[in-house]
C-alpha cells in the first residue's frame, strides 16, 4: 500500500496529464476537464492551492519554444485551451486526410 502512495505522490503533472488523456479521453480536454479527471481518479496527491494553475502552466510550456519538439501534449489551434497527446492529435490529422481523398 505504501509503495502506490509514494507513487501517487511521486507523480508529476505531466505523467497525470499523460495518464489522463491516454486512458480516460478520446477527444482532446481542457486544462479543467483534465485536472477533474486527475483529482476524481486520484491520480497525483494535490498540495498546493492552486493546483489548475500548475497543470496550465506545465501544458502551455510544454507547447511552447524550445520544448514543443520534445513535448508529448499538442495544443489545438485555433482553440483556447484545447490539448491533446502528439500521437492522437496525428492519428486525427490522418484520419481526417484519409476521410478527405475518399470523398475527392
Amino acid at each position: 500500500m505504501k509503495d502506490k502512495q509514494k507513487r501517487k505522490k511521486e507523480r508529476t503533472w505531466a505523467e497525470a496529464a499523460r495518464m489522463v488523456l491516454e486512458n480516460f479521453s478520446d477527444a482532446p480536454m481542457t486544462p479543467k476537464q483534465i485536472l477533474h479527471v486527475i483529482q476524481t481518479k486520484g491520480l497525483k496527491e494535490m498540495s498546493g492551492t492552486a493546483p489548475l494553475a500548475c497543470l496550465v502552466t506545465m501544458l502551455h510550456s510544454q507547447v511552447r519554444g524550445d520544448r514543443v519538439k520534445n513535448s508529448i501534449f499538442f495544443k489545438l489551434p485555433g482553440r483556447m485551451s484545447l490539448f491533446t497527446l502528439k500521437v492522437l492529435h496525428s492519428e486525427i490529422v490522418l484520419s481526417a486526410n484519409i476521410i478527405t481523398d475518399i470523398f475527392i
